[in-house]
């Protein structure tokens, strides 16, 4: 399989920007609002800064969930960290 990205940065951009589109679409977006419906049930007077802190945990774990089922992805992601803490 071609790697999606030539380093750490591109790859984590490419994988997020899949991310985002995927939850603009209508299912994604029904999500979102499952989401929030059930952070609003345990606070509801969740600030804005608490709903933003919530949407970047979501979408870390999606990353997560995105590299735990595809072994091609997380040997890429591997690949670019490796690389990363060559340069360190």
């Amino acid at each position: 399989m071609k790697n999606i990205a030539n380093d750490l940065d591109s790859f984590i951009e490419v994988v997020s920007d899949a991310e985002r589109k995927a939850l603009n679409t209508p299912i994604g977006q029904e999500l979102t609002k499952r989401l929030l419906a059930l952070k609003l049930a345990e606070n509801p007077n969740m600030t804005v800064e608490e709903w933003q802190r919530t949407k970047s945990e979501f979408m870390t774990f999606i990353f997560a969930a995105l590299m735990q089922n595809d072994p091609a992805l997380m040997k890429e992601l591997g690949g670019h960290v490796w690389n990363e803490l060559q340069k360190a």
